[in-house]
């Protein structure tokens, strides 16, 4: 696959625009095959990739990353290790305090959802989560019911 992305670009220098217009040539069954495959790449070649490819990659997957998590999450084995969320709406409040948004530095709710979706089997999309995590705020029934799961562990 290394060897198919370097002749897409010619030897131009890899960038994400550049990619996207270079599918948009491709009929539409082809380009999301090759769309699979250079998420393939991004896991399975790495070591074998430049600088410059490597960078390419990260903001793809950046640009993409709903259609990389489905990706992970249905054609790889990775979405066989997902973890179950069994208390979603409270770890999504307890996560919130813990991001802090009125800090200094500035949080990003996209990149946290991407990367609990990795992690956890939320059927939910990227934006739809990071929607979630900005605005769910904790009440004192919820400190009340997170105290009581806290003391049931003990």
């Amino acid at each position: 696959m290394k060897e198919e992305l370097v002749a897409l670009f010619g030897g131009a220098k890899p960038t994400v625009r550049l990619y996207h217009e270079l599918l948009k040539c491709m009929p539409l069954e082809e380009r999301g095959i090759f769309f699979d495959r250079t998420f393939g790449l991004a896991l399975s070649g790495w070591m074998d990739l430049t600088l410059s490819y490597r960078l390419f990659l990260i903001r793809l997957i950046k640009k993409n990353r709903q259609p990389f998590v489905d990706y992970i999450r249905q054609k790889t084995v990775l979405g066989e290790f997902l973890y179950e969320m069994d208390e979603l709406n409270l770890f999504l409040k307890v996560l919130n305090l813990l991001v802090d948004p009125y800090k200094n530095h500035k949080s990003s709710y996209t990149e946290i959802s991407f990367s609990l979706l990795l992690v956890f089997d939320i059927g939910l999309s990227v934006k739809y989560l990071s929607d979630k995590i900005r605005y769910a705020r904790m009440d004192s029934f919820d400190f009340a019911d997170l105290m009581e799961k806290s003391s049931e562990m003990e």
